[in-house]
């Protein structure tokens, strides 16, 4: 299988805390990954190593067969897009959550499915009628 993207045991450790201890993930060519997780489960950290705006501790980041760990951020051919751009302000919680798979024309039963599934995994039951303004920088 050909990768577009692996992390080989990637660390960062800020002194005594370790952000990432050791992380190995794969993505596939012509894949849609997303990261999800807990505040401080080191989801922003994993993203600034990719895209090379911070150096890890250990391991390496791979682009396809290329070592890129060491790569200034502008040789990676990356782009980031942080949180604050990536909601729409006119739809709530539900509505966000669910617009990629609106575009690609998902049934409304299986969109609601799966948002519901994806709100109970970083323990955001219960706000899908929510304002994207009365969530804090963290629910974001």
């Amino acid at each position: 299988m050909e990768y577009v993207l692996r992390t080989n045991a990637v660390k960062k450790e800020y002194g005594n805390y370790k952000a990432l201890n050791g992380l190995s993930m794969n993505v596939p060519k012509s894949s849609i990954y997303g990261l999800v997780g807990k505040n401080g489960s080191g989801k922003t950290t994993l993203i600034r190593l990719i895209c090379g705006l911070q150096k890890p501790t250990g391991g390496r980041i791979l682009f396809g067969e290329d070592d890129v760990t060491n790569l200034p951020p502008e040789h990676r051919g990356v782009g980031l897009v942080f949180q604050n751009y990536a909601l729409f302000p006119s739809m709530n919680v539900e509505k966000n959550v669910g617009y990629g798979l609106k575009m690609k024309h998902v049934p409304k039963d299986e969109i609601a499915k799966r948002v519901s599934g994806a709100l109970e995994l970083v323990h955001l039951s219960g706000y899908e009628k929510r304002p994207i303004s009365k969530l804090s920088g963290g629910e974001q």
